[in-house]
């Protein structure tokens, strides 16, 4: 998936959104086994993780808690993203913002994270989140899509509010207009995902 497809999503993507997940569980976990993200591709390409606000070296004792905020990045430039990618050899730089499970064991439950996508994770773990279905509030939603050119649906098989299908008229974002709620998003695209 091309930047430029996905691209029109960036604002939520790094803005950040809600997503329905196993939460007690760990980052790699949530990875591996919720997102079907293979090993290798973890390794190679998700180069800076942040949890809570602490960037993470282990993600297999990172544990994703209700409520919590994930933020993935691909390898970042500069000393800056040397000092925060995880197991790199400037991560002693960054002790005092580095994250450390100090909890025992949580329970395994369904529950909700936020998920940050940034650079060339946008393009290339955006469409996977879509196709899942991401939550977002529906004025801002709304808001968003009102915002958007007249060839935005380009690139988009079907846009999906709640399991209803939007049609070109977007006439299903009237009723979010006197609404506040939480709406789940999914956006099928034109081209099928490449298993990341």
């Amino acid at each position: 998936m091309s930047l430029s497809r996905i691209g029109k999503f960036s604002e939520i993507f790094q803005k950040g959104f809600a997503f329905q997940t196993r939460v007690g569980i760990s980052i790699g976990s949530f990875l591996r086994d919720d997102l079907a993200l293979s090993p290798s591709y973890i390794k190679e390409k998700i180069a800076t993780i942040f949890l809570d606000g602490k960037a993470v070296d282990s993600l297999e004792t990172a544990l994703l808690r209700e409520g919590s905020t994930l933020a993935l990045s691909s390898a970042m430039p500069g000393l800056a993203g040397a000092t925060l990618r995880r197991d790199g050899p400037y991560a002693t730089l960054r002790a005092s913002i580095t994250y450390r499970e100090n909890a025992g064991n949580a329970a395994v439950e369904e529950g909700r994270i936020t998920v940050k996508l940034f650079n060339l994770l946008i393009a290339e773990l955006g469409p996977l989140f879509l196709e899942k279905g991401i939550i977002l509030d529906s004025s801002e939603l709304r808001d968003f899509f009102y915002r958007q050119g007249s060839g935005f649906r380009q690139g988009c098989e079907r846009i999906l509010l709640d399991g209803k299908a939007m049609d070109e008229e977007f006439s299903l974002l009237e009723p979010l207009s006197t609404e506040n709620r939480d709406v789940v998003l999914r956006v099928l695209m034109e081209s099928p995902l490449l298993n990341p």
